[in-house]
């Protein structure tokens, strides 16, 4: 049900708002003064509400508006606002892409019909969403119900393409592929950029949710470089269309390395492990992927010549699980025990470990694993 739920308790608002009400293209009857700090969390949860919110409600309004479904008009009156609050108020603009727009209720009412209206359309059109949710669940079950014969394309791509290898500047990278048997599923690329290489890793259950991220991967393909603040942009663009598909199921491991010095930075929002000697250097975790934790998934470390590492996708770590490799020591221990093999053995090994108890073509869900090696002989820019 639409409503319009204003959450500000300065008496200036009230009279501001009710001076243009007429002019706008809503029911009076659907707007509600809330008076309790408790209702915030439950409003800013329904995509058919639009929330006006003033900025002095209550402190923390970044992790209740980090995951809002809802429209959202956040609120301030300059004119009475010390400059430290005003600075908070425009960082929060600019962090919170949840925000609609925002208001200074100290000006004039009429400067603001326009972004009040617009923000009761974009709600409108947010509530489409749920027919929007309700034909991709078709769509998904559309795609299960001729799974037999993706099922049958997978096995073929995997035998014509049993290992993926390429020598870039310095390094060496393979990759294999397993098929699994979920809907949706994994994918992996590498681009080799001027002075970088730059690797997604990506899962999700939903077919118009990988679409999306492939979408998006694309355009970050045509960049020259991938800078921390492009790299960022394209997880907020990510996040915010995945927010309209009201799909937040998707993981995904993003890097960039440098060919000259071998730094790696990025971001790993799920499951995907990064293990270098036996030992990992990130944790997975359950981030939903949003520009509001990019801080918290941030990896970054640095190669030395002749030095492997080996990103395991979420899928891949799925298929481990009830196995004695579930747990990280016995996973290391196995990673160890191939350190002398060569990178075809060790991909090979990689992925008989995860077939030899299966007795279907497929594995439970779709596995990926991308070994990347430094060049023994590499130059290196200190």
């Amino acid at each position: 049900m639409q409503k319009t739920l204003i959450f500000s308790r300065h008496p200036r608002f009230k009279s501001w708002l009710a001076s243009i009400i007429k002019r706008l293209p809503i029911d009076a009857a659907e707007i509600k003064h809330v008076d309790k700090d408790a209702d915030l969390d439950a409003a800013l949860a329904d995509s058919e509400h639009l929330v006006l919110l003033d900025y002095g409600w209550s402190e923390g309004l970044e992790l209740s508006l980090s995951k809002a479904k809802a429209q959202v008009l956040l609120l301030g009156d300059i004119q009475s606002m010390d400059v430290g609050d005003v600075w908070k108020m425009r960082t929060l603009c600019m962090e919170q892409t949840q925000i609609h727009a925002f208001v200074d209720f100290s000006r004039d009412p009429e400067f603001y019909l326009p972004v009040i209206r617009s923000a009761i359309l974009a709600r409108e059109g947010a509530g489409k969403m749920g027919e929007i949710k309700a034909l991709t669940a078709k769509l998904n079950a559309l795609v299960t119900q001729n799974l037999s014969e993706l099922h049958r394309i997978k096995k073929l791509h995997e035998r014509l393409v049993p290992l993926r290898g390429e020598k870039i500047k310095g390094l060496s990278i393979h990759s294999k592929f397993a098929a699994g048997e979920s809907a949706g599923g994994e994918f992996f690329d590498t681009v080799s950029m001027e002075r970088e290489v730059l690797i997604l890793m990506a899962s999700s259950n939903s077919y118009v949710a990988s679409s999306a991220i492939l979408g998006h991967f694309e355009e970050l393909r045509s960049k020259k470089s991938c800078t921390d603040e492009v790299l960022e942009a394209f997880i907020a663009a990510l996040s915010y269309e995945l927010k309209k598909l009201q799909n937040a199921d998707v993981e995904l491991l993003l890097l960039s390395l440098d060919t000259n010095t071998m730094e790696v930075r990025g971001y790993n929002f799920g499951g995907a492990t990064i293990w270098r000697n036996g030992s990992t250097v990130n944790r997975a975790n359950e981030l939903e992927l949003n520009p509001n934790f990019v801080e918290k998934a941030r990896v970054e470390f640095k190669l030395g010549r002749g030095e492997p590492i080996l990103l395991r996708s979420s899928g891949y770590a799925k298929n481990l699980k009830g196995t004695q490799h579930e747990s990280d020591e016995k996973w290391g221990d196995f990673l160890k025990g191939m350190e002398k093999k060569s990178t075809h053995e060790k991909m090979g090994e990689l992925f008989y470990l995860l077939k030899k108890e299966q007795t279907r073509d497929f594995l439970k869900t779709d596995a990926s694993a991308i070994l990347i090696e430094v060049d023994k002989n590499a130059i290196l820019q200190v």
